[in-house]
């Protein structure tokens, strides 16, 4: 089954700290550069409310941006919070991304040896990409 990515981002209209927006930019800045395609949600947006808490309750993580979640392809976000949420994901926060992507550089021989080991790519192996 095919995904897609949701990053759920402290917006522009303040309530982050510059550490959350500086991770957002980061992640966004990421993503483009694997050419991961991925829908853009701003958590201080109100009309976001249902859906943001809805991803707040799959997280278990309130206030801290970004969030990375996915979603199957077909989910609206729209639809979040309303009881069709399908088989939403949570990634995790800007740190866990940012230690999978570190774990891609690691030599072959050592992903070999311990393939309990996960890394950004291989989580995001079945993402829509851009073109």
């Amino acid at each position: 089954m095919s995904h897609r990515i949701l990053l759920l981002h402290p917006g522009s209209t303040g309530g982050s700290t510059a550490a959350q927006a500086g991770n957002t930019l980061r992640c966004r800045d990421l993503f483009s550069a694997k050419k991961i395609d991925y829908l853009s949600v701003d958590g201080s947006d109100p009309s976001f409310k249902v859906t943001r808490d809805s991803l707040f309750a799959t997280s278990g993580v309130r206030g801290n941006y970004p969030q990375i979640f996915k979603l199957p392809v077909g989910v609206d976000i729209n639809d979040l919070g309303k009881g069709k949420e399908g088989d939403v994901e949570f990634v995790g926060c800007w740190d866990k991304i940012e230690s999978l992507n570190e774990l891609n550089e690691l030599p072959p021989s050592v992903m070999e040896a311990h393939p309990e080991i996960v890394t950004l790519d291989m989580v995001m192996d079945n993402v829509v990409k851009k073109v």
